[in-house]
């Protein structure tokens, strides 16, 4: 039995048997969604699959004709959604044990963010590997901002902001509750200055949670479409940006990966960045 949970632990769900169809996305939707570089999947037979609390708390967001998101409306992790009528598929990063599969392909390969890396061996599809399994449905590109800022924005556009001070550092991070927070292999998170990160509208759709058990963790997403947004930390006078969700190209990549004591059993890491099992000495 393999059981997964949102951040706050309000949603939660199990599985009764095989998972399998385990793949990186690089879409863009996806990445929006879970403010991350890429967003992993697994799936298995509806039959198998049910909630076990908080099914009332989950938000959803149609973000294509065929295509339903589910997210947790308190803390913003992205939750399950059934494909069909046969088939449901879940965020990988939200489950609690390791699935005893492993990813198999990244699809939407060409649409990657431009700062994320592919370094594996797995296969790469610029679109699904089966094509019967669903059109290719991609958003128009928002970048384009004006001259010495970064632009960015959630899934469904509600919630813009620009960066206008230099990125300082960016970690991808392994850490469970980054996990959870972006239910994805890791979260990339870019630090600069607090008030180098302007909201251009949508700032009242902004909703935040924090981890009563974290000194600072916080999640902040928006309320429509649960996209991670960027996080303003007055007490540290710095913004935490998901690299995920910027329309532009920062035109660099993650520093190195952090937390990696705490990593997805599921995910190896194969790039050469400096790794870290706790923070950065």
């Amino acid at each position: 039995m393999i059981t997964g949970s949102c951040l706050c632990g309000t949603v939660s769900w199990q599985v009764d048997g095989a998972l399998d169809e385990m793949t990186h996305c690089h879409c863009s939707m996806c990445r929006k969604a879970h403010a991350a570089p890429f967003a992993t999947y697994v799936g298995t037979a509806c039959e198998n699959f049910s909630w076990l609390s908080g099914v009332d708390s989950i938000s959803h967001y149609k973000s294509s004709p065929r295509f339903i998101r589910g997210f947790c409306s308190a803390c913003g992790s992205v939750v399950p959604e059934a494909g069909s009528e046969l088939r449901i598929y879940m965020p990988a990063g939200c489950l609690n044990e390791d699935p005893g599969v492993r990813p198999t392909a990244h699809i939407f390969a060409s649409f990657k963010a431009p700062w994320h890396r592919i370094e594996d061996d797995l296969p790469q599809f610029d679109a699904y590997p089966n094509p019967d399994d669903g059109p290719n449905v991609e958003r128009a590109s928002r970048a384009g901002g004006k001259d010495g800022a970064l632009r960015g924005s959630c899934l469904c556009g509600d919630v813009a902001f620009e960066v206008t001070a230099a990125i300082k550092s960016v970690h991808n991070c392994h850490c469970s509750r980054c996990r959870k927070a972006r239910a994805a292999a890791y979260t990339t998170n870019g630090f600069t200055a607090m008030d180098g990160v302007t909201f251009l509208r949508g700032e009242e759709m902004l909703r935040t949670y924090k981890l009563p058990s974290a000194q600072f963790f916080t999640q902040t997403f928006c309320r429509r479409c649960g996209s991670g947004m960027p996080r303003l930390d007055p007490d540290r006078k710095i913004a935490v940006i998901p690299m995920g969700a910027l329309d532009d190209d920062p035109r660099r990549g993650a520093d190195d990966h952090i937390f990696t004591g705490s990593m997805a059993s599921w995910y190896a890491i194969t790039d050469d960045l400096p790794c870290f099992e706790e923070r950065p000495v």
